[in-house]
């Protein structure tokens, strides 16, 4: 246990020092940049940039209150980041504390107090978030210089030495080109063309990452679910997103309908009519779009594949999280990043686990694992079986049977819900009493306590007072 805690120290201490290191790097880079752009205007730059240092190249990039709102705005893009993080760990543990309380049934949250304290006191504590933070941090500040500071040279300067941008006429990577560097070889310059796609693509669908992860931190912060993985996952999506925006910008991309004038898209009058131009066109607009919904952005890329290479569909034996009744796309990839990423895997998810670390309600939660416990038993039926029962979860059926046996002991519930059915096109009496049969055999009911059947509640209800 000892070398266990030292282990964790020596962690903690090297993720603070790099912390500390890459922070005072960043500022001190900014700070550079910002006194260099307020030079610019009194110092003359050489004819050759070969002498000038790269700081005062790239402040002479720009208008200088340009350049320096610009670098404002990186440092708000960047900063945004700790800064909400140790608002949220200062400020909502004890308001989480709170919440727990409120929805938490009395006798479970006596029963594990010990684990939630324990769990509390670990996620609301800075190391815990250095790491995942830090790698967010380093992912938007590639991204955000990228779209803010690296500006394209013009190529009408008659002599690009005096430098007034990134000089893309020296050619670019494969990633940025793909097959078309070989364009790039030949001379011809049309691949400036495709970087011209390429870059808006991979600039937009960061962007439309970093726009979701923003939305994602805000609404973490007041439902209190702001943990290391939101951090780790935002970074992933927006890596994901630029690259796949970037991938399927090769998908559209015409060198030669650049210009209006001489696209084949376009009529006379100057106008675009073809349905490839306006797809270029709206080039971020759909970049942003797959920036922000990666998932989506992978299907279109499946399907594209598919078809191009003849290949077989797969067909995966898993039902989607949205045909349960009350969940989102929102509530979707907040249950995805907990690993539940299917009906089959949530029905067997602990509810009080997945209210400590996510912004759902503990109800609501023990509602949804009923209700892809009861869509298990009856699969391609279930939205039928909604439909003319109003029953939605397993426990509304099992208290449904129960019910009925009280008041009634002679009385079957299975045929009072089979009746209920008769108007359906599909007759599935018999898999409503198999289930039947297999609740009896569990006799459980979904990880919650109903006062009908706790004689404790009202004593733990005190103690939690107390």
């Amino acid at each position: 246990m000892t070398s266990e805690k030292s282990g964790r120290g020596l962690i903690f201490y090297f993720y603070s020092g790099l912390f500390i290191a890459v922070s005072v790097f960043f500022i001190g880079a900014v700070v550079l940049l910002f006194y260099a752009s307020t030079q610019t205007n009194q110092i003359h730059l050489p004819a050759s940039t070969a002498d000038t240092p790269i700081y005062m190249q790239i402040a002479s990039w720009f208008d200088p209150v340009f350049f320096q709102y610009n670098l404002a705005l990186l440092v708000f893009a960047v900063g945004i980041i700790p800064l909400v993080t140790l608002c949220y760990i200062s400020a909502m543990s004890e308001e989480k504390k709170r919440r727990l309380q409120r929805d938490l049934p009395p006798a479970i949250y006596l029963a594990n107090s010990g684990y939630i304290q324990s769990y509390l006191g670990k996620i609301f504590n800075i190391r815990n978030y250095l790491g995942s933070m830090m790698t967010l941090m380093f992912v938007v500040i590639f991204g955000c210089m990228i779209i803010l500071l690296l500006k394209p040279a013009p190529l009408a300067l008659p002599d690009l030495t005096h430098g007034n941008g990134v000089d893309y006429y020296k050619g670019a990577n494969f990633l940025m080109l793909g097959t078309y560097m070989k364009s790039y070889m030949d001379g011809t310059g049309e691949y400036l063309d495709v970087l011209i796609y390429t870059l808006t693509a991979f600039q937009f669908g960061f962007l439309g990452g970093y726009v979701y992860f923003i939305g994602l931190m805000v609404r973490s912060y007041f439902t209190l679910d702001m943990t290391p993985n939101i951090f780790i996952s935002s970074s992933v999506r927006m890596i994901t997103g630029s690259l796949l925006a970037l991938v399927l910008s090769y998908f559209f991309i015409d060198p030669g309908g650049l210009d209006l004038g001489q696209a084949s898209g376009v009529n006379e009058h100057g106008k675009i009519s073809g349905v490839d131009e306006i797809l270029i066109r709206s080039l971020p607009v759909w970049s942003f779009f797959i920036g922000y919904f990666p998932n989506r952005g992978l299907a279109f890329l499946e399907n594209i594949a598919t078809k191009a290479l003849g290949l077989a569909r797969v067909h995966e034996f898993a039902s989607p999280l949205s045909d349960l009744p009350g969940i989102n796309y929102n509530h979707e990839i907040l249950l995805n990043r907990e690993g539940f990423d299917n009906i089959e895997n949530l029905a067997n998810a602990n509810a009080l686990d997945l209210a400590m670390r996510t912004g759902f309600s503990y109800s609501q939660l023990v509602q949804w694992i009923s209700q892809a416990r009861l869509h298990g038993y009856l699969r391609n039926d279930y939205h039928a079986f909604v439909e003319h029962t109003g029953i939605v979860s397993l426990d509304d059926f099992i208290h449904f049977c129960r019910t009925i046996k009280l008041r009634d002991s002679s009385a079957d519930p299975v045929e009072m819900i089979t009746a209920s059915l008769k108007n359906g096109k599909n007759d599935f009496s018999e898999k409503i009493r198999i289930l039947n049969y297999l609740v009896e055999a569990n006799d459980t009911v979904t990880d919650t306590l109903h006062p009908a059947g706790n004689q404790d509640n009202t004593a733990a209800s005190e103690a939690i007072r107390e």
